[in-house]
């Protein structure tokens, strides 16, 4: 071997024509033809949605080496393809293959190089619409002069990085616009002056990828296929059925597997838990509580309702009237005496209990000055009582209470002595819907 002459020496003797040119055609008609191709197949490849991703990708490209000195070769275009197969969302494995015609510097002689490749190709940023990759495996080239009885394969490894641009503005969609720059690293044979060196090739290629297929992800890890999946979104630890959708045997909007309260009764409102909130400390849970301002320390029934004094009632189912007590009033004052706190409980019980029940809060006066002056403080009276019991139980309605003013008009005792005065000086209760209160009252 001359060892003075970069490359091999052509052991035929006779030279061909040399590549350069040839190749450099190849390479124009080979755009043509890809730019055809890109725009025959615009509509064709459906985009991948988000459900799925590839199995498969083909990359037809073109390129341009720049070949070591050792191999003594005139840098050249060259074209090819790479096809992939995806193992993972990020991941694929990917096989090379690319030509390029050149000519040896000093002697003129047509080398064609063949590249040959296997990688493994990381993707940085695989739901990006600009992808960064990066690329390592084997690699060969085998360098063939023209007139050579034998290919002289140059075995090694390649590294590279790339970037990768989807086409269409769709980031699931795989025909994507690919660039990237390769170092092959070959070692050179007996066949070559510089022996055992290792040499560093960079191949710079522009292509499109075309994805094929759908694979199986699985993107909520329900272990339902996203393509089969009625619901992809189901989140973690929920129990699915074969339709991937979570069961929720309760019915409170919280998915078995994640419900800690999982027999919650229906129609009561849940945390996130799933566990049901009781607002008031009463004992029966938010959504079921007709009176949800009830607190935790008085007795309610199963309505969450409080329940209503047993004495009042009891006058209620027989009477119509409140009369057990009567609260009673200073001369010219609006303000009840002390002491009937307990009978005002029960009153406010009764009507906070009872939402159907309706009364009347009647005041009275005595005879003592003008009878237009006692109108007006009877009804001082009765709207002073409905104010205390309506601040102690924000839950009576206002349309439950009337409150009406008597005067002087309805006495109960003589007003010419000062005890009968003073029992003419009161507020009273009157039942307005006795009866439709008594049935509902039977019913519970």
């Amino acid at each position: 071997m001359d060892t003075d002459t970069p490359g091999p020496v052509n052991r035929a003797g006779g030279l061909s024509l040399t590549g350069g040119n040839r190749m450099r055609k190849n390479a124009i008609a080979f755009v043509l033809m890809l730019s055809i191709g890109l725009l025959a197949t615009s509509g064709t490849f459906a985009a991948v949605d988000d459900n799925d991703k590839p199995i498969v990708s083909v990359t037809p490209y073109i390129g341009y080496g720049f070949w070591s000195e050792d191999l003594g070769l005139d840098d050249s275009f060259m074209f090819g393809a790479r096809g992939a197969f995806h193992i993972l969302n990020w991941l694929s494995l990917e096989g090379t293959y690319g030509r390029s015609g050149s000519d040896r510097k000093l002697d003129g002689v047509s080398v064609d190089l063949d590249h040959y490749g296997v990688d493994l190709v990381a993707e940085l940023l695989p739901s990006a619409k600009f992808v960064p990759y990066v690329t390592a495996g084997w690699a060969q080239l085998d360098y063939n002069a023209d007139g050579a009885d034998r290919k002289l394969p140059l075995n090694g490894g390649e590294i590279g990085i790339g970037v990768k641009t989807r086409l269409g503005g769709n980031n699931a969609n795989y025909r994507a616009l690919r660039f990237d720059i390769r170092d092959v690293m070959t070692n050179l044979n007996s066949d070559f002056p510089n022996e055992n060196s290792t040499t560093h090739n960079i191949i710079a290629t522009l292509g499109v990828q075309f994805a094929f297929g759908k694979s199986s992800k699985d993107g909520d890890n329900d272990g339902i296929r996203d393509r089969d999946d009625d619901c992809p979104d189901t989140p973690a630890g929920a129990l699915i059925d074969a339709a991937g959708c979570p069961t929720d045997s309760d019915g409170d909007g919280i998915p078995d597997g994640i419900d800690s309260c999982s027999d919650t009764p229906a129609g009561a409102t849940v945390g996130p838990d799933g566990c049901p909130l009781d607002s008031d400390g009463d004992g029966v849970y938010d959504g079921l509580d007709k009176c949800p301002d009830t607190g935790a320390d008085g007795e309610v029934d199963t309505d969450g309702c409080p329940i209503p004094d047993p004495v009042v009632e009891f006058e209620v189912l027989n009477t119509n009237d409140i009369t057990s007590s009567q609260i009673s009033f200073g001369l010219d004052s609006a303000v009840a005496d002390g002491g009937h706190d307990s009978f005002l409980e029960g009153i406010g019980s009764a009507l906070s209990g009872w939402r159907d029940m309706k009364v009347e809060i009647a005041g009275h006066a005595d005879d003592t000055g003008s009878e237009a002056y006692n109108q007006k403080l009877s009804e001082e009276r009765a709207m002073s009582v409905m104010e205390t019991l309506k601040t102690d139980y924000p839950d009576i309605q206002d349309d439950q209470c009337r409150v009406v003013g008597y005067g002087e008009s309805r006495p109960i005792a003589d007003n010419t002595t000062e005890e009968g005065r003073a029992a003419n000086r009161r507020v009273e209760f009157k039942v307005l819907n006795a009866e439709e209160l008594k049935r509902e009252i039977e019913k519970r």
